[in-house]
């Protein structure tokens, strides 16, 4: 039986590489009938063109719709935003929906984010350098005994594996680190953390960080990334006995580590060299000017996301799924080039 699956956040950095991968693995269509929810006719337009079933909707907000569209499918890609808990709550309904009306088994591979393990080096109050096992470590019982109450990225995935629980959906949940490389959408084809650094470097016209720069990332090229969730698919359609799921199915992705320091050093060389930076220095900006900028005032999300620790280990995925990331250390800092020779482009 072909297995109907709905993307959100097809048009998006992440959504649509992985839209991109599907289609390609997906020959003849036989695989899949895949589906997505936009927010622009155009863009329903261009999808419908390579074969996916694309139909408008307001926004995340409009749960009626993604809970309609969410009854239509066996497995859903959320990969919009790892923070809104009422999209990630009609997802899971309108799967219970599909479960009831068919009989049939139905899966939620949520996208979260290694943020949810980041500490607050910058600040001071919590320095966390140890790496994260997504098979030594009971992820779901960390997330739920933190004592840090931010996170809302922990606090959608605890709502979303106790809904599956409640309805008898499946729950995956994959948390991506820093991701790299241009991506494979019809979109939006690069938008992340070292952009974030890179812009804010550009305005400033020299290399910056928060803090000391001495927090590292775990990270993953996104054609890798979407990569193992087609794995993850494939795994799910074929009932793979091994996969882990709901409490137990956290999937961590990373091939590889650098500190921010040693990124924004790369910056500074690359913009120097370029011309646009009179001096290959870093220099520390305020965290507040990076909240303001790109994070709703909120310092800390804006550490979390650019001045933490978040070290993670895939170890789930390359034992149960098989996968094997190909693009590591050796092209990690010439992809940084590349992007930000993009920025550099765009802005002349």
């Amino acid at each position: 039986m072909t297995t109907r699956i709905l993307i959100l956040g097809a048009t998006g950095y992440i959504g649509g590489s992985i839209l991109t991968e599907l289609i390609g693995q997906n020959t003849g269509g036989k695989k899949y009938i895949l589906s997505a929810l936009v927010r622009k006719p155009e863009q329903a337009s261009i999808l419908q063109k390579s074969g996916v079933n694309a139909s408008v909707f307001r926004d995340l907000d409009d749960v009626e719709s993604i809970r309609k569209a969410a009854g239509e499918n066996d497995l859903i890609i959320a990969a919009a935003d790892a923070r809104h808990t009422e999209s990630a709550k009609a997802c899971i309904t309108g799967l219970a929906d599909r479960s009831r009306s068919t009989g049939q088994k139905t899966n939620y591979i949520h996208t979260a984010g290694t943020s949810m393990v980041a500490d607050w080096p910058v600040l001071g109050e919590r320095i966390d350098t140890s790496i994260h096992s997504d098979v030594d470590e009971d992820i779901f019982q960390s997330e739920k005994d933190n004592p840090e109450p931010w996170s809302d990225v922990r606090k959608v995935n605890q709502v979303v594996v106790k809904l599956g629980e409640d309805f008898g959906v499946d729950i995956y949940i994959v948390a991506p680190p820093m991701i790299f490389g241009f991506g494979t959408g019809l979109f939006t084809t690069g938008f992340g953390q070292i952009h974030m650094l890179a812009e804010l470097s550009l305005e400033h016209k020299q290399a910056v960080i928060l803090g000391n720069g001495s927090g590292i990332w775990s990270v993953i090229h996104i054609k890798d990334l979407s990569k193992m969730y087609y794995l993850l698919v494939q795994a799910v359609i074929e009932g793979n006995s091994e996969l882990l799921k709901g409490k137990e199915g956290y999937y961590f992705a990373e091939n590889g580590s650098h500190s921010w320091k040693s990124i924004a050093e790369e910056i500074g060389k690359f913009g120097n060299e370029k011309g646009v930076f009179k001096t290959d220095k870093v220099i520390t900006i305020h965290m507040h000017e990076v909240a303001d900028k790109y994070f709703n005032r909120d310092i800390r999300h804006a550490e979390s996301v650019l001045g933490s620790n978040s070290r993670t280990k895939a170890d789930l995925a390359r034992k149960v799924l098989g996968w094997e990331p190909k693009y590591g250390d050796d092209v990690f800092f010439q992809k940084v080039r590349d992007d930000i020779a993009t920025m550099i482009k765009n802005r002349s």
